[in-house]
C-alpha cells in the first residue's frame, strides 16, 4: 500500500462558491481560474455541492447557461414580443448556483490514500475536481486528475 495520501497531492487553498451566488458569477470564477469546477459550501465551509463546467451546460440543449444569461440580459426585445419573453428571460437571468449544482458530489476524506483517490476518479470519471472533506464535512481541499498524475511522481519517490 502506498504511503501517499490525498493531503500530499490536493490543493489546500480552495476557491469555493455559495449556493445563492448568481450562476454568471460562479461561471466567471471557474473561467478566470481555469478550473473544471468548484465546491459549493455553506457559511461553516461545509460541502453542500459542486458546480462544474458540465453543470453549466444544459444537458438538453447544450447551451452554456451563463453565456445565455449574458445574452438575454443585454438583448433588446421590442413591442409585443417583450411581454411574451419577459418571464422566461427573468427566470434564466435569475439562475443561481443552487439551481444547477450537483447536490451529491463524490468526496474523499482527508485520510484517503492514493489508491482510494484513483478509485474515486475511476468511479466518477465525469467529476473534476473531487472535494476533500474532514470528519464533519468541511472542505479542506480539492483533488483533480492533474493532481493524481503529479502524484505518480511523488508515489515513486515515497515507495
Amino acid at each position: 500500500m502506498s504511503k501517499l495520501k490525498v493531503t500530499d497531492m490536493m490543493t489546500k487553498d480552495v476557491v469555493s462558491v455559495n449556493a445563492d451566488m448568481p450562476l454568471f458569477e460562479a461561471a466567471k470564477i471557474i473561467i478566470d481560474h481555469n478550473f473544471d469546477g468548484v465546491p459549493v459550501v455553506d457559511k461553516e465551509n461545509k460541502l453542500i455541492g459542486i458546480i462544474t463546467e458540465y453543470n453549466l451546460i444544459s444537458q438538453s440543449s447544450s447551451v452554456h447557461l451563463p453565456t445565455l444569461q449574458k445574452i438575454l440580459k443585454d438583448l433588446k426585445v421590442l413591442g409585443e414580443d417583450k411581454s411574451y419573453f419577459e418571464k422566461e428571460f427573468e427566470d434564466i437571468i435569475a439562475l443561481k448556483v443552487k439551481d444547477v449544482m450537483n447536490r451529491e458530489p463524490p468526496t474523499l476524506r482527508d485520510n484517503a490514500n492514493y489508491e482510494e483517490v484513483l478509485a474515486a476518479f475511476r468511479e466518477h470519471h465525469n467529476v473534476n475536481p473531487i472535494p476533500v472533506v474532514d470528519a464533519v464535512g468541511k472542505v479542506v481541499g480539492v483533488v483533480s486528475r492533474y493532481d493524481v498524475l503529479r502524484g505518480i511522481d511523488k508515489k515513486t519517490k515515497l515507495s
